[in-house]
């Protein structure tokens, strides 16, 4: 037996030790999914998965293979929470009564324009639950609290919302569908309240620089800031005064009982946010005329390139490209790819398959209609 037969020998019994490990390791993941069950606690515990890393690292002896043993932790983890989300996921449907049926999560409160994406996409059918933040979204949609979740994830005049890419790899979902809202602000009163009335107006930060030019005609109004739009209507509409008005949507009017003084009050009439509909990974039927992966680069020469050029050969069509850092990586990146056409699906399908070996992460986000 030559030296290298007996190195691969000694390769073959390590991996034969590592081979039951990670069977027993899958196991313990689904017992773990079954008690989280019963005390009603979420699949992903992100406290849990930084001190795991931080323990695998103490336990190295050679320090130069943290990195390295980081990856493989993180690979290991995201199969453990997907084995757990099976057990999971087929736990409530065994549940007759589903809670999460017919009801739709947003960031905000009644009249956000997150609400208004979800009004305008699904209607008054569903019942509509706000949450305090993006994550807390997402969560609710992965427990199965609600159906489907609406996030924000870019806008035309203030660029990509970072944290929902960040969260979209954070959670096991699936993007289902999209929405366009055209943002567009008015200044709301009370009824009965005339311009000469206005001593106060409130918006969020953003919602009084957009219509600063609109304001600057008004150089007596004192101009406060309120966390949220739709808030600052529900605040003025609370206090029923004709000396204070809110810049918020005509929606968020309606719902608060406010008159519009003035409409479409924006500086700049280009302000489109693009909403995206969440759902648990088994409510995507991969239909659609857009479609959107993430995924990570394995270090190799060329490997961007590569991709890219698969891309072209299937004929897809990409029209967004984002990259974000990896977090405990450095210079390291994880790339977000939205194609748009129809009859999607095989040949986004051939295309992972193709580049696959390229990536060490990759997933498909979802297949889904383009918005409007």
């Amino acid at each position: 037996m030559t030296e290298l037969e007996s190195l691969r020998r000694k390769i073959d019994e390590v991996d034969a030790v590592i081979v039951q490990a990670f069977e027993k390791r899958i196991q313990i993941a689904e017992e773990i999914a079954r008690c989280k069950i019963e005390r009603g606690l979420p699949v992903l515990d992100r406290g849990r998965e930084v001190e795991v890393l931080k323990k695998r690292e103490e336990m190295l002896f050679d320090k130069r293979l943290c990195g390295d043993i980081d990856r493989l932790y993180e690979l290991l983890m995201s199969m453990s929470r997907a084995y757990q989300r099976r057990v999971v996921g087929k736990h409530a449907v065994e549940k007759k009564n589903c809670s999460g049926s017919g009801k739709v999560g947003y960031s905000g409160i009644r009249g956000a324009y997150a609400d208004m994406a979800r009004n305008r996409y699904f209607g008054e059918q569903m019942q509509a639950v706000g949450y305090q933040g993006f994550e807390d979204v997402f969560a609710a949609v992965e427990s199965g609290e609600v159906e489907f979740g609406v996030l924000p994830i870019e806008n035309s005049y203030a660029g990509s919302v970072q944290q929902v890419y960040d969260l979209l790899e954070k959670y096991d979902v699936a993007i289902t569908g999209e929405q366009l809202i055209h943002i567009s602000h008015a200044l709301l009163c009370v009824p009965g309240a005339s311009i000469d009335d206005i001593e106060e107006v409130y918006s969020h930060d953003q919602g009084l620089m957009q219509c600063a030019e609109f304001l600057g005609h008004y150089p007596q109004w004192r101009r406060i800031p309120y966390y949220n739009t739709a808030a600052s209507a529900e605040y003025v509409s609370k206090t029923g005064d004709p000396s204070k008005a809110a810049i918020a949507s005509e929606y968020a009017g309606k719902i608060y009982g406010l008159e519009p003084l003035e409409k479409n009050i924006n500086t700049s009439g280009e302000n489109t946010t693009r909403f995206i509909m969440i759902g648990r990974t088994e409510k995507a039927d991969g239909s659609g005329n857009k479609a959107s992966i993430s995924f990570v680069l394995e270090h190799k020469p060329g490997a961007l390139a590569y991709i890219l050029n698969v891309f072209a050969e299937r004929g897809l069509n990409m029209v967004k490209i984002e990259s974000r850092p990896l977090k405990h990586r450095t210079f390291e990146y994880r790339f977000y790819v939205d194609f748009a056409g129809d009859e999607l699906q095989e040949q986004i399908e051939k295309a992972i398959d193709g580049i696959s070996r390229y990536c060490s992460q990759l997933k498909l986000l979802g297949i889904y209609e383009n918005g409007c």
